[in-house]
């Protein structure tokens, strides 16, 4: 059953809150569970979605539509990028998180979360995220008959290979593209940005990778 939600108002461990329509349960935003009500209990499937720019989405998707109100109007003073904030992925009950500043010197990370072998890739120049399981997946995988985990490399022009087959794979499409492994797919991550501290908070048992001071 569908839920249309609205905005609580009131914060929880200093995250917002939703409510919904239909059963008038309250949600946690971070946890993406209802913390009260008659659905208490019940979680949200995170989905994986895009965190760039407006400028970087608007070139890669010219028809965007957007929704505006009143606020429209409304001058912003313009800000840079606040890059003091994590990564975090969580899977089942494991979950770390990844410092944006050391992500993007790194460019790529090949880490794990609990027994799921991740990897974290940063672009500097756009401020892309993306985060992928590290197996290879689909009936090209398996006519290659690679079963093993991927490690990932990022070279100066931005091209993606896997060292255990030089393989090259496009990020956007999850898929190789060329080499052994060409048609596979690598399955997409979903993953939230937040205060380490916040994320602390919501996770307790995290760890995390990197420092918030690289720079």
């Amino acid at each position: 059953m569908p839920h249309t939600f609205g905005n609580e108002g009131a914060l929880f461990m200093n995250a917002m809150t939703w409510w919904d329509h239909e059963s008038l349960s309250v949600w946690s935003q971070p946890w993406g569970a209802a913390i009260g009500g008659d659905l208490i209990g019940t979680r949200l499937t995170l989905v994986p979605f895009d965190l760039l720019p407006w400028n970087v989405w608007l070139e890669r998707n010219p028809d965007t539509l957007v929704l505006v109100d009143e606020r429209a109007e409304i001058e912003f003073p313009a800000q840079l990028p606040q890059d003091l904030f994590v990564i975090g992925v969580s899977i089942a009950e494991d979950a770390k998180g990844f410092y944006y500043r050391s992500l993007v010197n790194a460019r790529v990370v090949n880490e794990h979360v609990g027994e799921f072998p991740v990897a974290v890739f940063a672009d500097r120049k756009t401020r892309e995220i993306d985060v992928f399981l590290r197996t290879a997946q689909g009936e090209k995988a398996d006519a290659a008959g690679f079963t093993g985990k991927l490690n990932f490399e990022v070279d100066l022009q931005g091209a993606v290979t896997d060292s255990e087959t030089g393989s090259t794979w496009n990020l956007r499409l999850g898929v190789a593209i060329e080499g052994p492994l060409r048609g596979a797919l690598i399955q997409r991550v979903p993953y939230v940005s937040s205060f380490d501290w916040a994320w602390s908070d919501f996770f307790p048992q995290t760890t995390f990778w990197g420092s918030r001071q690289d720079e």
